[in-house]
């Protein structure tokens, strides 16, 4: 071995040495002189948690478990909790038997927060002590357990205010998307994606420059995807080629597959999409619809021709997960299609201040930047989550609402039906649609299905919109059905009759009847004679109608509701 060789070894182990130390330097493993100093810390902290646990301690009952001071401690941006120690000062190591099994705790704390905790054992003059280094929560999102987002106060562990949520959502004015990626360069986009890009920007209505003029660089300049000539993490993820991706962002891929049985542990096929996300969205959906089926719904002497699995709706659905996941969470954006529905699971949970419940009206932005460019490709609405736009798609092809129930505080789960229940309802939309030459709107849909359902509507401006054009009727002052033009379109006129019942005064009319066939009468038999379709407070008032009418009158006392003397009415003699 010439010296330039041996020279080139000595090079090399002298770097390898160097990273074994800094790993030792950065490792959490304590030593004597260390844990003594945690000992005789002052007091405890939001970063230091002492538990004597002796025999054991609870992992996830109560606020107070191991969960609890999980999320207090990773909210308070990470700390120690430690095992075996009085909380007092003096502190005296007691020793504990707690979480013997270490890589099942592990799991355990994965599983509820799909993060990882480093947990060492550490004897002290013989006696085990278990040390748990806890990390901090992501940026912009607060740790929560059973709905609770909890925090240090003192001792004590209590409840984060909306307040202090509100100050870690809006964490994310940052834009991690907006974020210049260190060490990357132009060369990892790759030149066919940007092309894709600028042919996007062609056609989109919402761009007016003349793309050809820019050079690929100004025109990236000019989308704010490379500022002060260094590349943003935006850019990677819409343009950045296999190989980047895989250096820089390697969990930035969408994993596909194809069950006949979404219930199957094994996947019948399955794909894997790694580079810029414009370089692979139409492949992706390709992929989808090819075991897409036609529906055809007739309207009157129309056939109108639709796809059960609707492209506007998957992709929405799919630029959405790509812009409001969170790239800093381990794992890939997942979607598992069936013969039934397609999921579309994405990591990071809900921005606080955005619940399933007001998913659709409140709309939170995890990456600005990409939520701009794609929007000004015509991917989607400017800062919309799209949501709304799903529901009228499902609603109007008879499909059930998006499904959001399965999300977690760590992913979002969507779940997109791809059967039609109810083929009637889809084809008199289409013949509102027709008719009266408008298209109904998410909101309006929502109350036609809760209508059609016998589900109760507060009346209001979408309900008055809807009674004047017709296609709603009111039955007394609060509640609405569909109206009888839709069941003569279904060709369900006796469910029409059914559901509107008589009016007030043969309503009345058959309170009296079954008093004259049985002498007395109670108001659950009052009830049951209109089968529950009509409200207690209604029929209530139409009884005291009938008495201060002098039909009717109340015999007995009606402070006593039970037994043989329990009061009744009866027909006035």
């Amino acid at each position: 071995m010439d010296f330039s060789c041996f020279e080139m070894v000595c090079i090399r182990c002298i770097r390898y040495l160097r990273q074994i130390f800094k790993v030792l330097e950065s490792s959490y493993w304590m030593d004597k002189n260390t844990f003594e100093r945690l000992l005789n810390a002052d007091s405890e902290s939001e970063h230091l948690e002492f538990k004597e646990a002796k025999n054991q301690f609870p992992l996830k009952s109560g606020r107070k478990s191991l969960f609890g001071y999980y999320c207090a401690i990773a909210n308070e941006k990470g700390g120690k909790l430690i095992f075996g120690v009085t909380n007092k000062v003096p502190r005296k190591v007691c020793g504990t038997k707690a979480f013997q099994d270490i890589n099942k705790l592990k799991q355990k704390v994965y599983e509820q927060f799909n993060r990882t905790i480093e947990v060492e054992e550490f004897i002290y003059d013989g006696k085990r002590v278990l040390i748990l280094s806890i990390p901090s929560r992501p940026i912009g999102e607060a740790i929560g357990f059973k709905g609770q987002y909890l925090m240090r106060e003192g001792e004590s562990l209590v409840n984060m205010t909306s307040e202090i949520i509100k100050k870690i959502s809006n964490e994310y004015t940052q834009d991690f998307s907006a974020e210049i990626c260190t060490n990357a360069k132009f060369l990892d986009l790759d030149s066919k994606n940007i092309g894709i890009l600028r042919s996007l920007l062609k056609q989109s209505k919402k761009v007016e420059k003349k793309i050809n003029d820019y050079s690929d660089e100004r025109l990236l300049v000019d989308l704010g995807l490379i500022r002060d000539k260094k590349i943003t993490n935006a850019a990677l993820i819409l343009l950045g080629t296999e190989k980047s991706l895989k250096k820089f962002f390697p969990h930035a891929e969408i994993r596909f597959q194809y069950k006949e049985d979404k219930n199957k542990v094994r996947s019948d096929s399955s794909h894997i999409f790694q580079g810029g996300y414009l370089g692979y969205y139409d492949k992706l959906w390709n992929l989808i619809n090819l075991r897409n089926r036609n529906l055809f719904i007739h309207v009157g002497l129309r056939i109108l021709k639709k796809q059960l699995i609707d492209e506007e709706t998957i992709r929405e659905a799919i630029n959405n997960a790509i812009i409001h996941r969170n790239y800093s969470e381990i794992g890939s954006i997942i979607i598992t299609q069936s013969l039934k529905e397609i999921a579309i699971e994405s990591p990071g949970g809900l921005l606080p201040g955005v619940t399933i419940k007001n998913i659709v009206d409140e709309t939170r932005v995890r990456n600005k930047l990409l939520a701009e460019v794609l929007s000004k490709c015509d991917f989607v609405e400017s800062f919309g989550n799209g949501v709304d736009l799903m529901i009228q798609n499902q609603l109007s092809m008879g499909k059930r609402m998006p499904d959001y129930n399965n999300t977690t505080e760590y992913k979002v789960v969507l779940e997109i039906d791809g059967m039609v229940h109810d083929t009637r309802f889809a084809r008199y939309v289409s013949r509102v649609a027709i008719d009266k030459n408008k298209e109904l709107n998410y909101k309006e849909l929502m109350v036609l299905m809760m209508i059609k359902e016998g589900k109760k509507v507060p009346p209001g401006e979408l309900t008055e919109n809807l009674f004047s054009l017709g296609l709603i009727e009111k039955i007394g002052s609060k509640k609405y059905i569909l109206s009888k033009k839709y069941y003569s379109h279904i060709g369900k006129t006796g469910e029409y009759t059914r559901r509107k019942g008589l009016d007030k005064p043969k309503n009345k009319e058959l309170i009296l009847e079954h008093l004259r066939n049985h002498k007395k009468g109670y108001m659950k038999d009052f009830m049951e004679i209109f089968s529950g379709e009509i409200p207690h407070g209604t029929v209530s008032n139409w009884v005291f109608e009938l008495r201060n009418e002098g039909k009717i009158e109340f015999i007995g006392n009606p402070q006593i509701v039970r037994g043989k003397n329990k009061g009744y009415w009866a027909l006035k003699k």
